[in-house]
């Protein structure tokens, strides 16, 4: 990777391909740089307390955590379950280590380095695997175990829109290929990244308070 040149905001995507009709923030590398790095920042720490809880819980099963809201909110709760483990290990624990690589491309794209198309797909694909676990611990926590994780909603909530966004950006910038970039609906759909991002949150929230109404019902 070189380094040693500092392109201009929009050289990013003008390295990949030609220009797309379509400007965007997400092909400016400072402004999706610093969204990477904000993201990632939130995640890590979002999986990272959730972590201490976890060996807090293991250490005192009977310890009071501080996400133990009340029965509908309960890491704790949570914790008790096989999902929590999926590989054998605490969930979290990919948290804290997969939030890492979009946060070191963050501080590179706001640095000015040139980022090759390989890596931001690569983060894509990641993305896109860590998408598919919190959808799948979405389902599991709320219509399976019953019980919500608060920690883990931060990671959700952080981790929907850095896909949608770096989605967007390899859609247009051409990293997908010149079918897709210069796809008229592509380029609408991902220009609305956040507002994708923002709906899709929506109905997760939605879901939450519909399943968890008993709850809901008490704080009107």
């Amino acid at each position: 990777m070189n380094t040693a040149h500092a392109p201009a905001d929009d050289d990013l995507a003008d390295d990949i391909a030609p220009a797309a009709p379509t400007r965007s923030w997400v092909l400016r590398p400072t402004a999706l740089g610093i969204f990477l790095i904000v993201g990632s920042v939130i995640g890590f720490l979002a999986s990272f307390a959730l972590a201490v809880e976890k060996y807090e819980k293991l250490e005192n099963p009977e310890a009071a955590l501080s996400c133990d809201l009340n029965p509908f909110f309960s890491c704790g709760s949570v914790m008790e379950w096989p999902q929590s483990q999926l590989f054998g290990f605490p969930n979290q624990l990919i948290g804290v280590a997969a939030f890492i690589f979009p946060l070191l491309l963050g501080v590179l794209l706001v640095a000015k380095a040139r980022i090759p198309a390989w890596v931001m797909i690569g983060l894509n694909i990641g993305l896109a695997l860590g998408v598919a676990l919190v959808m799948f611990l979405f389902y599991t926590s709320i219509y399976v175990i019953g019980v919500g994780c608060p920690w883990c909603m931060v990671v959700w909530t952080v981790t929907i829109p850095m896909f949608c966004a770096v989605t967007a950006h390899n859609a247009l910038a051409g990293s997908f290929g010149r079918g897709v970039r210069d796809s008229a609906i592509v380029r609408v759909l991902a220009k609305e990244n956040i507002a994708i991002a923002v709906v899709w949150l929506l109905i997760i929230a939605f879901c939450v308070v519909v399943q968890f109404w008993n709850f809901f019902s008490t704080l009107l």
